[in-house]
């Protein structure tokens, strides 16, 4: 038993530094992240089917980037409410933001400005903190 202690002392911590050398590359791989939003404003509230227009958009989404060929392009969160809408319009606001992520391309940004239908569309770069070797 004293020699297995010693022998799992000695192997985990090579474990957790190849897991660590895996985590550090995959954090300093550059990527751009973009969210985008949409809103649609339906009036026939008792006919609405918001789970079809989410899935709608999430397909929509998912043919714009292989469109306009976004590389390494992943959607990484989405969510999506409901709620009255505004102004007293007596229907329904169905909300739907997502988190994407691709390749770092300044071109990606302006096509998803132009092109994706989304009412707002902001983007952030990630792992440029990262020294290259």
């Amino acid at each position: 038993m004293k020699h297995l202690i010693t022998l799992t002392l000695l192997v985990a911590p090579a474990f957790v530094v190849a897991d660590d050398d895996k985590t550090t590359k995959e954090a300093c791989k550059v990527m751009d992240i973009a969210n985008i939003s949409y809103v649609e404003n339906i009036q026939a509230v008792a006919d609405a089917d918001v789970g079809a227009i989410y899935k709608a958009k999430t397909d929509k989404v998912l043919a714009f980037a292989k469109e306009h060929k976004l590389e390494d392009f992943k959607i990484i969160s989405q969510d999506a409410s409901v709620s009255a809408n505004c102004c007293g319009n007596f229907g329904l606001q169905v909300n739907i933001n997502y988190q994407i992520t691709y390749k770092p391309s300044y071109e990606a940004f302006t096509a998803l400005q132009k092109y994706s239908g989304s009412g707002m569309v902001s983007s952030y770069r990630v792992g440029m903190e990262c020294d290259e070797e």
